[in-house]
């Protein structure tokens, strides 16, 4: 019997090629076209990158992964200024008409110039945006940075929200700041509560020429008298700061609170002091007690309310 000499393996070089899967292989393809694109541009046109079946989609995956998409890229676009009507409805109210749409309070009341929520009419045409945020008058001296600043919002959405192709803006022009919110004292204002009484008792005195208590000598009285027992809890009216607090032979122990908008308020002929000078406080926080100290016949507060420094009724503010 002749055995059969098997013939020699041949040397194969790139055998180890076999071995390494496709995918990879594909991968380190683009990546080495990748590295000498610039050199074969310059001497021929590029050979295409032959991938296996569904190489290509891989490929781009490890290339050029996913980001996440931005409305731009949905299709989206920057949001603009839009409005619609709407008439008031019997039964309606303003915070049933912000609820219904999806609105805050400020933005009606800011986009309608509404002075008093108490007073809406039925048959009164409002105006809806699409948006939260307070309709702005440009004041000389204006900027469109300055605005921005003053109601902590973006300057591109300021641009965006008023389709404004540049910053420039002129006194008397309207611009929809968006997000931005009315102050505490506005929104009171508007809904009839600007000032709230400051304290429970029987009104004993009102604003107004009246006789002394002591002298039935007729003299002008700056506030309203509310009669109650010592120790009775007095409240600021008004958010603001504590300016005075001291003691006089008139009006003994006494507060005064100064207010935004040229307001200030004085509580007299107290029992004791809750708050200190400088203080701030908001509306409705204790800042005294009820007594019966300096020119006074009995335990009671008076409550005076003053405009850029002159007496006002307060029975026109308080509800």
């Amino acid at each position: 019997m002749r055995l059969r000499a098997r013939p020699s393996p041949r040397f194969q070089p790139l055998a180890w090629l076999a071995r390494i899967p496709r995918l990879h292989l594909a991968l380190g393809a683009a990546a080495l076209a990748a590295a000498l694109a610039p050199l074969a541009f310059r001497v021929s046109a590029p050979q295409a990158l032959s991938l296996p079946a569904g190489g290509e989609n891989v490929l781009l995956a490890y290339l050029a992964p996913p980001e996440s998409a931005s409305p731009m890229a949905q299709g989206g676009s920057p949001p603009s200024l839009r409005v619609s009507a709407y008439t008031v409805q019997a039964g309606d109210s303003l915070s049933a008409i912000a609820q219904r749409f999806g609105l805050a309070m400020d933005t009606l009341i800011s986009f309608n110039g509404i002075q008093d929520a108490r007073a809406l009419k039925v048959g009164a045409r409002l105006t809806l945006p699409n948006g939260n945020g307070l309709m702005y008058r440009v004041r000389r001296g204006d900027s469109l940075e300055g605005i921005a600043r003053r109601f902590t919002v973006a300057l591109n959405d300021l641009l965006d929200w008023n389709n404004l192709e540049s910053s420039l803006i002129v006194p008397g022009q309207e611009l929809f700041v968006p997000g931005a919110r009315l102050s505490e004292h506005e929104l009171n204002r508007v809904f009839g509560r600007l000032f709230i009484l400051p304290s429970r008792g029987r009104l004993s005195s009102r604003f107004g020429m009246r006789g002394d208590p002591f002298t039935g000598v007729s003299r002008f009285h700056n506030g309203i008298d509310l009669a109650g027992a010592v120790g009775t809890p007095v409240l600021a009216a008004m958010s603001g700061r504590v300016s005075m607090v001291g003691f006089n032979p008139n009006y003994g122990r006494y507060v005064i609170l100064s207010h935004a908008e040229g307001f200030q308020t004085l509580y007299g002929h107290l029992d004791g002091f809750r708050v200190r000078k400088g203080a701030r406080v908001k509306q409705g926080e204790p800042i005294a007690t009820m007594g019966n100290s300096g020119y006074s016949t009995g335990s009671h507060l008076h409550f005076a309310i003053f405009l850029r420094g002159e007496p006002v009724d307060p029975s026109r503010y308080l509800h």
